[in-house]
């Protein structure tokens, strides 16, 4: 009797031992890895610690992104990503695991002490020339900051070193800082247009491969640019026009008249203009992002400016996904920063 209670003890013993280990085990096993859980929709991964870095590509809200290490502000981290090592602003991640062994990295972009330009918009086009009749080579943020190489001889466009490489960004948008008494001028100022022009006077005018709406977009220009005319429709509406992208047709009514027009040649409008599209949307927000795919996680292929127009091909089977055509190529879109014009039952869905 006593070996059966001496053995029911043991067994007992036993089976708590086993309990303790499952559970220490179990403890040992969580995972305290420092990691970061995207929460946004889509995030970008930088070369570096600040926005001024330029992306390496963006990930999917709920992507977890393993932590390497992390800037002295606590701010940006580096963390490995289906793009490679890279940095993201741990403002739009939720933290897990243990930071406490994180190393913090001294790369941070160096303090621009010269003459430089803090970007004082939300986004400002890096341009290939100092008028805003020259193509945009890229933007760059809001808070951006730009070492300064030269300026114009009236002191409003400044050429800058950027993440697109050097450029010319309109000054008005920006705020100075450091001394500019030593920036070289330069005398690369457009020769002025001194025959017949239009000047756009709307925020953003899309140029036409022909003289009606129902032709395509080959490029689109921003208010102010002055478009030299070189023919004009028989409805006098329409106008033809050289432009950083080519001869094209662009809507008299959205713009003013400068110089002689006497001797422009008159082309007669023909009455069978090609529809690409059934319909069009303009871009309803400051700034829309055109993918590569239908879907937030794709490539980017540009960024459209509020007021861009663009021929609709055809949209998703989730009717959200616009495939659009424009200056770029052909694109997608999310149709919630739109506004649709055109008879949507034409619009082809897409498989």
């Amino acid at each position: 009797m006593r070996s059966l209670v001496r053995f029911r003890f043991l067994l007992n013993l036993i089976i708590v031992f086993s309990a303790l280990f499952v559970f220490q085990a179990a403890v040992l096993a969580q995972d305290y890895s420092p990691r970061l859980i995207v929460n946004t929709g889509n995030l970008h991964i930088r070369s570096g610690p600040d926005i001024s870095y330029s992306s390496i590509g963006t990930v999917p809200g709920g992507a977890t992104l393993p932590v390497l290490a992390m800037d002295n502000g606590r701010l940006w981290y580096q963390v490995s990503s289906i793009h490679g090592d890279g940095w993201v602003n741990s403002h739009y991640t939720i933290g897990r695991g243990n930071f406490s062994n994180v190393p913090v990295t001294s790369d941070d972009p160096p303090p621009i002490t010269g003459p430089h330009l803090v970007v004082n918009t939300g986004n400002l086009h890096i341009r290939s020339g100092p008028d805003i009749g020259y193509s945009s080579i890229g933007t760059v943020p809001g808070g951006t900051e730009l070492p300064v190489l030269a300026m114009d001889s009236g002191r409003l466009w400044h050429q800058v070193s950027s993440v697109h490489g050097a450029g010319w960004v309109n000054s008005y948008y920006t705020v100075a800082r450091g001394n500019f008494s030593n920036v070289p001028i330069t005398s690369d100022d457009p020769p002025p247009i001194t025959g017949p022009h239009l000047v756009v006077n709307t925020g953003n005018l899309n140029i036409r491969s022909g003289p009606s709406i129902n032709h395509r977009v080959v490029a689109t220009v921003s208010g102010g640019t002055k478009l030299p005319v070189v023919g004009i429709a028989s409805d006098r509406l329409w106008y033809q026009v050289t432009s950083p992208s080519g001869n094209g047709w662009v809507n008299s009514y959205y713009t003013i008249g400068r110089g002689n027009f006497i001797g422009i040649p008159v082309t007669e409008t023909s009455a069978e203009a090609p529809s690409i599209a059934a319909a069009r949307v303009i871009v309803n927000t400051e700034y829309l992002n055109i993918r590569s795919g239908p879907s937030a996680s794709t490539a980017i292929v540009t960024t459209l400016p509020g007021g861009a127009e663009l021929d609709v091909l055809g949209m998703a089977r989730d009717r959200v996904w616009y495939l659009v055509e424009g200056a770029f190529g052909q694109g997608w879109l999310n149709n919630s920063f739109v506004i649709f014009r055109g008879d949507y039952s034409k619009v082809l869905v897409i498989n």
